[in-house]
């Protein structure tokens, strides 16, 4: 797996961050973060993004829980990704 399979992996699914952020956006966070190599930084960008979008979606009128059960799905697809990338690169972590 490279990183644009990675990215196109992480945000298969998450059509109202994709609305509410916009594809350019959102993939320049989640390429930034699968190019990361430490797992720490790597997290901290990741709950950057997931407080960004639930910001953004409660922005765009979803209510607090909706927003972050969105924010969580497109958070763990992140993390489960990343993870695969580095152990597909051979990456210990």
């Amino acid at each position: 797996m490279n990183i644009e399979e990675a990215v196109t992996a992480a945000t298969a699914g998450p059509s109202a961050l994709l609305s509410c952020l916009g594809q350019p956006v959102l993939a320049y966070h989640v390429t930034a973060i699968m190019r990361e190599t430490d797992a720490g930084h790597a997290r901290e960008m990741q709950l950057a993004l997931k407080r960004r979008g639930i910001e953004a979606l409660i922005d765009d009128g979803l209510d607090d829980s909706q927003a972050e059960a969105f924010a969580a799905q497109l958070d763990g697809c992140v993390c489960l990704t990343w993870d695969m990338l580095r152990v597909s690169d051979g990456a210990a972590h």
